[in-house]
């Protein structure tokens, strides 16, 4: 019975693996077609003039956009790395001998490491699920206020927001 729980566990890891790849995937080919065109995508807008003097709200927004954007690239990166490990784990679960009189022991040293990639795995995902919103907002609000086509980066991220929903509702 428990080699039938954690095989349940193991085969709901790899789904949610195969999911975040797709995220990943997706976010990746059309991080690669939009480009890096824009200088308030690509640099970063300083906090202050060295005068004392406040930044505007357009550059704070700015900054969070660009800032966002390369913490949920880091984040969706990471996942795609915990997604690899736990995919490796699994193998490796599935290749032990369930007559060896050993494979109990292997079988729970596997899974505290396992346990720790996907609790990381939850946290990073949840994350996303702040970042994404977030992102959507400063896209929209730089095509609004500063004429930026921001189309296609809205359009990743609903993507992205739409997948890790689905993710959830497994």
């Amino acid at each position: 019975m428990q080699d039938l729980d954690m095989a349940s566990v193991l085969f709901l890891l790899l789904g949610v693996v195969g999911t975040i790849a797709a995220i990943s995937y997706s976010f990746g080919i059309a991080h690669g077609r939009v480009g890096r065109v824009n200088r308030i995508t690509n640099g970063t807008i300083p906090r202050g003039n060295g005068n004392g003097q406040a930044v505007s709200l357009d550059a704070h927004i700015a900054s969070q956009w660009t800032e966002g954007r390369l913490r949920l690239d880091s984040v969706l990166t990471l996942i795609t790395q915990l997604g690899t490990s736990l995919e490796h784990e699994v193998e490796r679960l599935r290749r032990l001998d369930h007559s060896d009189p050993l494979y109990e022991h292997e079988a729970r040293q596997m899974v505290e490491p396992t346990l720790r990639r996907f609790t990381f795995d939850q946290h990073l995902r949840e994350e996303c699920r702040v970042l994404v919103p977030l992102l959507q907002f400063c896209a929209q609000d730089l095509a609004d206020s500063q004429g930026i086509d921001m189309t296609k980066k809205l359009s990743v991220l609903a993507e992205i927001q739409a997948s890790i929903e689905s993710v959830d509702r497994r």
